[in-house]
C-alpha cells in the first residue's frame, strides 16, 4: 500500500492510465463501426443540405462558445474590471488549447491569463471549478428539456426560456453564469438537431438526438485526457444512438458534429483573440 505522501501522485497516474484506456477503447469502438460499413456509404450521406448545415452548425458551435466565455467572465470578474473583448481574448486562447493533449490546458491557460490581467489567482480558481459545476448542471437541465421536447415542444422551449430569463434578471453572477451556460448548451443541442434533420432518418426524434449528444459531451468533457473530448464523445453518441439509428446515417452525424465543433472552435478562438489583441492595442 502506498505511503500518504505517495497516494496523490499514484493517483493522478491510475487516473491518466484509465482515461487513455478510455480514448482508446473509444476510438477502437469507433474503428469497428467504420469497418462495418460497406464501401461508400459514408460518402454516400454527402448532399448539399448536409452542406448547409455544416454551415450552420458551427456557427451554433462559436455562439456556445460565445456564451460561455460571458459566463465565465461574470464568474472571474464580478466587479466587470475587464473589457469584454479582452475576457473573450482569455477565453478564447482557452478554448483553442483544450485541443491540447490533456484537455486541462484551458484552464491553465485562463488561470494565467486572467492573472496577467489584473484578476485575482483565487477568484480565477473559483471561477474555473464553479464553471465545471455548472457545466453539469446546464448540460443535464437542456438535455431533460430536449426529452420533454419530443412530446411537448413549446412547454418545454417555453420553460427553458423562462428559467434562463430569471436566472439572468436574478443580477447574481452565478445566476447569470447559469443562464449563459443553459443558452450556451442549448445552442450545443441545436447544432445536433439541425445535423441529424439533414442525415438521420424522418422517423428519428430530433430533441432526443440532441438530448444524446449533450450526454455524450459530458462523456467527453469528464475524461480530460481526450482533447476536448475527442473520441470518447462520438463513441458515447454512437453508444447510445446506435439500436435506433441506420450506421451509416449516425457515424454520418456523429463526424459532422466533431468537424462542426472543432470549426466553431478555432472559429471562435482565433476571432476572439484577434478582437482582444486590437482592443489592447487601441488603449
Amino acid at each position: 500500500m502506498p505511503e500518504p505522501q505517495q497516494a496523490g501522485p499514484v493517483r493522478r497516474a491510475l487516473a491518466r492510465w484509465g482515461g487513455a484506456a478510455v480514448v482508446a477503447g473509444s476510438i477502437g469502438f469507433i474503428g469497428e463501426r467504420l469497418w462495418r460499413l460497406e464501401p461508400g456509404q459514408l460518402a454516400d450521406q454527402a448532399s448539399w443540405p448536409l452542406a448547409g448545415a455544416m454551415a450552420i452548425a458551427p456557427l451554433l458551435f462559436a455562439g456556445a462558445d460565445h456564451l460561455l466565455a460571458r459566463g465565465w467572465q461574470v464568474l472571474a470578474d464580478p466587479q466587470q474590471q475587464l473589457d469584454r473583448r479582452v475576457a473573450g481574448a482569455i477565453y478564447g486562447r482557452g478554448v483553442l488549447m483544450k485541443y491540447l493533449p490533456g484537455s486541462v490546458f484551458q484552464y491553465v491557460s485562463r488561470q494565467f491569463g486572467g492573472a496577467e490581467a489584473g484578476l485575482a489567482h483565487g477568484q480565477l480558481a473559483k471561477a474555473s471549478l464553479t464553471e465545471v459545476g455548472l457545466h453539469l448542471a446546464s448540460s443535464m437541465t437542456v438535455a431533460a428539456a430536449c426529452l420533454i421536447g419530443t412530446r411537448a415542444p413549446l412547454a418545454a422551449g417555453a420553460g427553458l426560456a423562462a428559467l434562463t430569463a430569471l436566472c439572468w434578471g436574478a443580477r447574481r453572477p452565478l445566476l447569470r453564469a447559469l443562464a449563459c451556460q443553459i443558452g450556451a448548451f442549448s445552442a450545443f443541442a441545436m447544432a445536433a438537431m439541425v445535423v441529424g434533420a439533414v442525415l438521420l432518418p424522418a422517423s428519428a426524434s430530433l430533441p432526443q438526438f440532441g438530448a444524446l449528444f449533450l450526454l455524450a459531451w459530458l462523456a467527453g468533457f469528464v475524461v480530460p485526457v481526450a482533447p476536448g473530448g475527442l473520441g470518447v464523445r462520438e463513441a458515447a453518441l454512437l453508444a447510445l444512438a446506435g439500436p435506433n439509428q441506420p450506421a451509416a446515417a449516425l457515424l454520418g452525424a456523429v463526424l459532422a458534429l466533431r468537424i462542426a465543433s472543432v470549426l466553431g472552435d478555432l472559429g471562435y478562438g482565433l476571432a476572439a483573440t484577434m478582437r482582444g489583441a486590437k482592443s489592447l492595442r487601441s488603449r
